[in-house]
């Protein structure tokens, strides 16, 4: 694994180039690459009224484009994530598939393991960084350091939020 505080600084100096949030989301988007891997990488938006989330980057755009929405769902996800305001880490298909009404897409893809990291501000989820990568490459391991990057997005998703 890089030294995910130099990454964090990388996807800071990002926050200076025009054109966003899209200097931002690559650039995080490398620092994923470099630290804990991924197969798939998109961000969510919460929308007003945060029953639905909309895709705002994607590194698959023909299966998840960018614009797609998703309602929130009452899961146990859902606590975890937006209520409990924690990351959501499962390392099988089964510790998704009961939450994820796109579960047959994600296998078919071959993506068997999934971190979703909520980026909170002011008390509020305003979005979620989705890593996803074969089944059994994530373990506990990995959240932090993914979470430290993940958080350098702030300034993209309060800029769809404005």
């Amino acid at each position: 694994m890089t030294d995910v505080t130099q990454l964090v600084l990388e996807v800071q100096k990002s926050w200076e180039a025009p054109g966003q949030p899209h200097p931002i989301l690559t650039a995080a988007g490398d620092a994923f690459a470099r630290s804990v891997g991924y197969r798939l990488y998109t961000v969510t938006c919460m929308l007003a009224g945060g029953r639905e989330v909309e895709r705002i980057h994607s590194t698959n755009p023909e299966v998840y484009a960018v614009g797609g929405r998703k309602p929130v769902l009452p899961n146990a996800y859902t606590q975890r994530v937006r209520t409990e305001m924690k990351p959501f880490l499962a390392k099988t298909p089964a510790g998704f598939t009961p939450l994820f009404p796109d579960h047959e897409t994600i296998v078919g893809l071959g993506l068997g393991c999934v971190m979703n990291l909520p980026i909170v501000f002011n008390g509020e989820v305003l979005g979620t960084v989705n890593l996803l990568d074969r089944e059994g490459v994530y373990n506990e391991d990995h959240v932090e350091p993914a979470m430290m990057i993940a958080r350098q997005i702030l300034p993209a998703l309060l800029e769809q939020s404005a």
